[in-house]
C-alpha cells in the first residue's frame, strides 16, 4: 500500500484543507520517510470564504508534520499566468477577498452550471504557481477515496497539463478509515464530521451546498449569510430581475430569513451539489 503513495515528481498534492486530503499528505509523507522530495510539493488555495477552524488545520497540520505548505489567493494583479500570491495563516484573507475581487471582475456569479470560482480561485491559481516554477507538465495528487468511484472516473477524462491521481482511491480508502484515523490523532479539524461529510468545509455557505446544510450552519452563526447576501445584491443592478448563485432555490437573504423565522428550508438531497474540486 505504501508505494501507492509514493507519488513521482514533479508532484502537486492539492490540500483542500479537508480531512480526507489531510489523509493523503500524511500518507505521502510517511511513504516519503517524513520528509517530501523536492519536487513534490503542497499546495492550499484559499478563497477568503474558508471557516477560520480550515486555516487553523492547514496551519496545525504544516507544524505538526514539519511539511512546507504553500499558502496561494488569487491575484488579477500578478503577472500572465501568475495570477497568483503567496501568503501564510497570518495573512490569509478571512473576509472573501480573493473571491470578491474575481466576482468585481467577472461582473457576474457562478452557478451550478458555470463554477468559475472553483477554476479561477483554485485549479489556476495551483496551475499557475506549478508553471511559475517552471514546470510544463506535473502529477496532481487529489484526495478522492474509494467511495468516490463517480468522481474519480471523471477526473480521468479530464486534458490539461498535469495528470490528475487519487491515491486514496487506489488504496482503498474509505471516508469510514479516514474517520477512525482521526479519531485516534492529537489535532483534528474543529469542524464537525458528520457521517463522513464536514458540512462547514471549504467554502462556508457554498452555492453547491444543500439548502438544508446552510440552514443547520446559519443556526449556529446566521453572520455566514452575510458576504453571500451582498455578492447577490451588489450584483443586481446588472440584472434586474435578480441575481442569484442558484436560480432553483430562494437567495441568500431568503434563506437567512427563514432560518430567522425558525424555519429551515429543505429542497431534499438532489439540492446539495458536491461533484466540485473544492468539496473534500
Amino acid at each position: 500500500m505504501t508505494d501507492t503513495y509514493l507519488i513521482e515528481g514533479p508532484a502537486l498534492i492539492s490540500f483542500s484543507g479537508g480531512r480526507t486530503s489531510a489523509y493523503l499528505l500524511k500518507h505521502v509523507l510517511d511513504a516519503y520517510g517524513g520528509t517530501l522530495p523536492a519536487n513534490v510539493i503542497t499546495c492550499f488555495a484559499n478563497t477568503g470564504k474558508e471557516m477560520p477552524q480550515t486555516l487553523d488545520f492547514v496551519r496545525n497540520c504544516g507544524e505538526r508534520w514539519n511539511v512546507p505548505i504553500i499558502w496561494l489567493e488569487y491575484d488579477p494583479a500578478g503577472e500572465t499566468q501568475r495570477k497568483f500570491r503567496i501568503v501564510d495563516h497570518q495573512s490569509a484573507s478571512r473576509q472573501g477577498e480573493p473571491y470578491e475581487t474575481l466576482l468585481r471582475e467577472r461582473k457576474y456569479l457562478p452557478n451550478p452550471v458555470t463554477r468559475f470560482c472553483t477554476t479561477t480561485l483554485k485549479i489556476r491559481v495551483m496551475r499557475d504557481y506549478a508553471r511559475s516554477l517552471g514546470w510544463e507538465h506535473w502529477t496532481n495528487a487529489i484526495g478522492l477515496r474509494y467511495d468516490e468511484a463517480r468522481r474519480v472516473a471523471k477526473i480521468k477524462d479530464q486534458r490539461e497539463r498535469w495528470e490528475t491521481t487519487a491515491p486514496l482511491y487506489d488504496a482503498g480508502v474509505t471516508k469510514e478509515r479516514i474517520a477512525a484515523y482521526w479519531a485516534e490523532q492529537p489535532f483534528d479539524l474543529a469542524l464537525p464530521n458528520i457521517g463522513g461529510k464536514t458540512p462547514a468545509g471549504n467554502c462556508d455557505l457554498c452555492f453547491l451546498k444543500s439548502a438544508k446544510t446552510i440552514s443547520a450552519l446559519l443556526r449556529a452563526d446566521p453572520s455566514l449569510a452575510d458576504w453571500w447576501i451582498r455578492m447577490e445584491e451588489e450584483a443586481r443592478p446588472s440584472k434586474p430581475l435578480g441575481a442569484v448563485f442558484r436560480k432553483d432555490r430562494p437567495s441568500y437573504r431568503q434563506l437567512k430569513e427563514a432560518v430567522e423565522r425558525q424555519h429551515d428550508l429543505d429542497f431534499g438531497e438532489r439540492d446539495g451539489l458536491a461533484e466540485c474540486f473544492c468539496h473534500d
